[in-house]
């Protein structure tokens, strides 16, 4: 069960960055952020009362100080700064390439979670590391396909690179923080619902994201980006809050209820392979013989990791 749920959001992650791509080449990546947050949040929130059956009031009272402190840095790091990162990323680099840049992310969980979750890595899980960067950087420096790609208006600038790196290591951070703020109510009377759970790593993102913008002074801005509908950027912000941060985050989080982190996001680390297909659905970008081994190495690193974390 715990696979088929990692699956499910490996595949809506994978669709969702399409609409999020063309929605931050309309919007600009900051009010995209700031507004498909609060736009998840509200649909969480209704999902929450509703489902769950309780008072909108209730719904801020129930979760733990505790909860909310580990759910919180989880949305803050993983939504409002890594998902800031990941979207700038697809937008220089395009959906192939930002998308293997995710293969990083389970090793920063379980660094992280070597630290908070007991969990450790040794040689093995450094080869799997070796392995995947060997596949990252295989595509990344492919002229070849780096000239298909420069057809379709995607650069492959240092800038991408290091948010696609930046990204995918907050957002496996983001997951070990979610993991600690379950496992701490896990079996007691203050265990939290999923969907709750979710609900409060939107909320501090949400907040984040919208108070980051009043500090900088481009609030005004996003809004109008967003309310006016510039360049018709709102259909493709809302298909992606749907498949992202409401259906997909929720799904993980009720995956790593069955699954360790690491496993967990090794099933997620195969975005690269979903978005293939995907991209030459939506770009018509042919799959070229270098992209599918750059991906399927890339994937093979992260097999071994959590071959070495499960069985041995």
């Amino acid at each position: 069960m715990g696979y088929l749920i990692a699956l499910i959001t490996t595949l809506c992650w994978s669709i969702g960055i399409f609409p999020f791509t063309e929605a931050a080449k309309r919007f600009g990546t900051a009010a995209l952020n700031q507004y498909r947050l609060l736009l998840a949040w509200l649909f969480i929130s209704g999902i929450v009362c509703v489902y769950c059956r309780i008072s909108p009031l209730t719904v801020f009272t129930l979760p733990t100080a505790q909860n909310y402190l580990y759910l919180g840095l989880s949305g803050i790091i993983g939504f409002t700064i890594g998902d800031y990162f990941a979207f700038n990323s697809f937008q220089i680099l395009g959906p192939k390439l930002g998308s293997l840049y995710t293969t990083i992310a389970p090793f920063a969980a379980l660094f992280l979670s070597s630290l908070v979750l007991n969990e450790h890595i040794n040689w093995i899980g450094i080869l799997g590391m070796s392995i995947t960067i060997g596949g990252v950087v295989w595509l990344t420096l492919s002229k070849s396909d780096q000239k298909k790609s420069a057809q379709l208006g995607f650069n492959r600038d240092r800038k991408g690179i290091l948010f696609g790196v930046l990204g995918a290591l907050c957002q496996g951070s983001g997951l070990v923080l979610s993991k600690l703020a379950l496992q701490a109510g896990n079996g007691s009377s203050n265990e939290l619902p999923t969907l709750h759970a979710v609900w409060v790593r939107l909320l501090f993102a949400a907040g984040a994201a919208l108070l980051l913008s009043i500090l900088n002074g481009s609030f005004k801005t996003n809004t109008r980006i967003v309310f006016t509908n510039q360049n018709g950027g709102l259909r493709y912000m809302l298909i992606g809050t749907v498949l992202g941060p409401v259906i997909g985050v929720s799904c993980s989080l009720l995956a790593i209820l069955h699954l360790q982190v690491a496993e967990a996001q090794t099933v997620f680390a195969l975005l690269p392979i979903f978005v293939l297909p995907l991209n030459y659905f939506f770009y018509k970008e042919k799959i070229t013989l270098t992209a599918a081994l750059a991906c399927l190495t890339a994937i093979l690193g992260v097999v071994v990791l959590i071959w070495r974390n499960v069985w041995i």
